[in-house]
């Protein structure tokens, strides 16, 4: 049986006014902290929606746990969402909030599992204070506490640090981390893909209703990692005389032509003046550095210049 509990295929979402959601693809694997990055505007809440089975899609198809879902399904039952604002009795404490949800779920044994819940995201069971007077922190660990009433095996946050302090961030983050090394698989969405990253393991960057591009941690990381580029004619051997001659071994053959060199430390003068004295033509080099704010910026179209420097 395949891996991916979430699959996507084609999904579009057409309102009045506009197409929210265009034709996206995308698979998600069980376990996994899936990052939907993008602008505000650009759909997450309409695609997160239509995954968890609130909205219904235009076109397209959602396949959840192997099969294929359409309408009001079973299988969206197994999601727990937390999409915009925290559906919530203000003035009841967070034990009834959760007792009330658990009690339309029919579930048994309802006061253990509200006070597991509590526990698992930090708020104090005893605690009888209106949640109306909760600070924003605590209302977002309520909605997560009641997305996972049922022991959902999906996880849906819809930007979920959204008005969060320093302090709330952290803490969101460290709960989010917390609740995937119990099995629940996270979809997170965001337009900071700073904050994303720290949690995420594969992203999908949505633009304008569109998936832009899919990338892992690891590829991302990489793509905003400090280093040198260089354009030459034959890289095996450009990389036995960085080996050989400057004891470089933090690099990556990327294509024909072009080096990525980890090791900042090393002059770029250096570099091209041994490839010289070997006889390999240097076209281009470069210094590069990017932020992770900077590439998304930049396949956003919101600017976000990379920092090079040629030489």
């Amino acid at each position: 049986m395949s891996c991916e509990i979430i699959e996507v295929k084609q999904l579009t979402k057409q309102f009045k006014w506009k197409t929210a959601v265009n034709n996206v693809d995308f698979k998600i694997r069980k376990g996994e902290i899936f990052g939907l990055i993008g602008p505000n505007g650009s759909g997450k809440s309409t695609l997160l929606k239509m995954i968890g089975g609130l909205i219904y899609p235009s076109s397209g198809d959602i396949h959840l746990f192997n099969n294929a879902v359409q309408g009001n399904h079973a299988y969206f039952e197994r999601m727990g969402l937390l999409i915009e604002n925290t559906g919530v009795y203000p003035h009841y404490s967070a034990y009834k909030n959760l007792e009330l949800i658990a009690i339309s779920y029919g579930i048994k044994n309802r006061q253990q599992q509200i006070h597991e819940l509590l526990e698992l995201v930090g708020l104090d069971k005893t605690n009888k204070t209106k949640v109306k007077n909760y600070s924003m922190g605590m209302k977002q660990r309520l909605g997560i506490a009641i997305a996972l009433v049922g022991s959902p095996d999906v996880l849906i946050l819809d930007e979920p640090i959204n008005g969060l302090d320093p302090q709330g961030i952290s803490e969101m983050r460290k709960l989010i981390l917390d609740l995937n090394k119990t099995g629940i698989t996270i979809i997170i969405s965001s337009h900071i893909l700073e904050e994303l990253s720290k949690v995420a393991t594969k992203y999908a960057i949505l633009h304008q209703g569109k998936i832009i591009e899919h990338i892992s941690k690891e590829e991302l990381l990489l793509q905003c990692e400090d280093r040198i580029e260089i354009e030459v004619d034959d890289p095996k051997m450009a990389v036995l005389v960085l080996e050989n001659h400057l004891e470089i071994d933090q690099y990556k053959v990327i294509n024909d032509h072009t080096i990525y060199i980890y090791d900042t430390s090393v002059q770029s003068q250096q570099i091209t003046k041994k490839l010289a004295e070997n006889n390999i033509y240097v076209h281009s080099i470069s210094k590069h550095k990017q932020t992770l704010e900077q590439y998304f910026l930049a396949r956003t179209g919101n600017g976000g210049e990379t920092h090079d420097e040629s030489s």
